[in-house]
């Protein structure tokens, strides 16, 4: 698609998603892949290589999926899952990076869906055609990246699971441990390691890159992903990693995080939730509903949704938004959920999330309500490019 070194959209419905949550028909300018302005006033055309006629359509942010698998898992019909590492439970140094597949068919779908942001994690998406979902321990570090292919964060968090999935993944390998005590136990045993290992100088450290990795939990570099559905083993890993002082921790998926909502506002916690449209089969997915997003906000717990792509097809994000307003998610929260609220989750949001002067351009234009599975994209920006026109 074409690429503008300015840009100007004319006449737009705006939903700017920043702090004043403002709506209002005006014009959005873009210059070197950033906003510079969004204003009500008539804006000259002189020296701006293009101009889109917004009239009509709605622009909002970019919407953001802050828990994928995409380029690291195909679609089911594919080969080449290349997402967890099955002979070691604890591989903290892997890299979504070194086995990304850029040539991912889901990264064109995301654009026409108007998904401009993703995260990409190590371990296993929800397949409805295996019984036992393929994730270790610690299956490795997650990165952030624009659909377009830009990497904002190559080592943006390590993604540490507990509960049933890796217990029984565990088990089907025959590696160890089996057992919730077992996994928190050797969680705990690496976190000492990694503290001894940095006791000492660097120079007279021996380089383990295991201990590297997780060095940058305990440091506040990273983020903790912790996969976990059940209340309990949020609870329980929550307060391990706070016995090494962790405090940047992220739930991943937390089908039951509301039960424990007190628990994580004190803690400062969001939730990556989802995805809330899933079969509820296996003991962790016994109380999934698409209530859960209202559960959350009835909590005062900061949330954002995901596809768990390929679970859901990454281009339904804003439709899974849509199911939670239908269970009674006020609109403003949904829309929240898939832009600024993701940004704010993933620590980005300095750049993506919402329509404001200095963030990068990354903008969709709908033809209707963002939410209405009636609606259509019809162009997706980002930083400035046009990469999708319908």
């Amino acid at each position: 698609m074409s690429k503008q070194l300015s840009l100007q959209i004319k006449g737009a419905k705006v939903l700017t998603m920043d702090r004043n949550n403002r709506v209002f028909k005006g014009n959005i300018i873009i210059k070197n892949g950033k906003i510079e302005d969004v204003t009500t006033a008539e804006v000259k055309n002189d020296n701006l290589s293009d101009v889109i006629d917004a009239e009509g359509l709605v622009a909002v942010p970019g919407f953001i999926d802050a828990h994928t698998h995409i380029g690291i898992i195909p679609l089911e019909w594919d080969g080449g899952e290349q997402a967890v590492e099955k002979s070691d439970p604890i591989t903290p140094q892997l890299k979504v990076t070194d086995a990304l597949n850029m040539f991912d068919s889901a990264y064109k779908e995301a654009i026409e869906g108007g998904v401009t942001t993703v995260a990409i994690s190590t371990g296993a998406y929800m397949s409805f055609g295996k019984i036992v979902e393929a994730i270790t321990i610690v299956p490795g570090q997650a990165i952030i990246t624009k659909t377009n292919g830009n990497i904002l964060n190559e080592e943006f968090g390590i993604k540490i699971a507990v509960g049933e999935h890796p217990k029984r993944f565990l088990e089907t390998m025959k590696l160890t441990p089996t057992t919730r005590m077992g996994m928190l136990a050797t969680i705990r045993t690496y976190l000492e390691k990694t503290e001894k290992y940095l006791e000492k100088n660097e120079d007279d450290r021996q380089i383990d890159l295991k201990l590297e990795a997780l060095a940058k939990l305990i440091k506040g570099e990273s983020f903790a992903l912790v996969h976990a559905h059940l209340s309990r083993d949020i609870v329980s890993i929550v307060r391990l990693l706070s016995e090494y002082n962790i405090k940047k921790i992220i739930i991943v998926h937390g089908t039951e995080a509301y039960e424990v909502g007190e628990f994580l506002r004190e803690g400062n916690i969001p939730v990556i939730l989802g995805p809330i449209v899933f079969s509820r089969r296996g003991t962790e997915l016994r109380k999934l509903t698409s209530k859960l997003p209202l559960l959350l906000y009835k909590n005062k717990v900061k949330f954002c949704l995901t596809t768990d792509h390929p679970t859901i097809p990454v281009r339904y994000l804003p439709l899974l938004a849509a199911v939670a307003v239908s269970e009674g998610l006020p609109y403003e929260e949904a829309l929240k959920a898939i832009t600024i609220n993701a940004a704010e989750i993933l620590g980005i949001s300095n750049i993506v999330g919402s329509i404001e002067v200095g963030k990068d351009a990354d903008i969709v234009l709908m033809e209707g309500d963002p939410l209405d599975p009636d609606s259509k994209v019809v162009y997706t920006i980002i930083e400035g490019n046009i990469v999708y026109k319908r």
